[in-house]
């Protein structure tokens, strides 16, 4: 009885705990790449270019992620540990961006603009992270189900800032437990950096309503664009 009831706990703690198992991050890191690529490349094509229906309607739409605190997450007070919150961020962004630039990349690897000598993955575009800053407001408890809402919120010549909110809703009601704002540049090439709003416009996201909706935005997180001073400090 008491190995059966040990088992039982073995299987239910390696349920429960799928997130933080070995390869649990690659192997949610490339769900979403293959759900965002692969799955749409047919309906892509058909559509002769234009967005699939996986797309978001706009450039500023919320993009939500659905997960939950585990056991191996918590910490000495038995709520999700702050080291955490960076792991879900990665996939949450990671679903973000690439239903955002879908059509984007998509373009890119089948060298619709000849930039390149062939078609192929080598073409797609890559956004390494340059800062993400995050505010924590409320912890999150063992087991506790939460959502992490990400969009684009804006972007200057060089830089993408994402914003992401971790989120519970209990009767309807919204509650927030931490807040995040990341910064992305895409590169190409290996190196050659493309301006957001490039492929912003590539997607087919980018009016005049969103260019005065960037230039509202872009003001709450100019202090974010430059963080070479720190380098002083070091």
């Amino acid at each position: 009885m008491l190995k059966l009831a040990a088992k039982v706990f073995f299987v239910a703690l390696l349920v429960s705990s799928h997130k933080t198992v070995p390869f649990a991050y690659f192997f949610r890191f490339y769900y979403h790449v293959f759900r965002s690529w692969i799955f749409t490349r047919l309906a892509f094509l058909s559509n002769a270019r234009k967005n699939t229906n996986d797309l978001p309607d706009g450039l500023f739409t919320w993009i939500t992620l659905s997960t939950r605190v585990s056991p191996l997450e918590i910490d000495m007070y038995i709520h999700k540990s702050n080291s955490t919150y960076f792991l879900d961020l990665d996939i949450a962004r990671t679903k973000l961006v690439l239903r955002i630039f879908q059509a984007t990349w998509w373009n890119h690897y089948d060298n619709i603009s000849k930039e390149y000598k062939s078609t192929g993955l080598a073409n797609i575009p890559y956004a390494p992270i340059g800062t993400v800053k995050c505010t924590f407001k409320k912890e999150l408890k063992v087991f506790e189900q939460f959502d992490i809402k990400s969009r684009v919120f804006a972007w200057d010549s060089k830089w993408l800032f994402i914003i992401s909110k971790f989120v519970t809703v209990r009767k309807g009601q919204e509650k927030v437990h931490a807040i995040a704002m990341t910064k992305y540049v895409f590169k190409k090439n290996g190196r050659i950096t493309i301006k957001p709003e490039e492929m912003i416009a590539e997607g087919g996201f980018l009016t005049e309503e969103v260019k005065k909706q960037n230039e509202i935005n872009y003001q709450l997180v100019t202090h974010l664009v430059s963080t070479d001073q720190l380098e002083e400090l070091i």
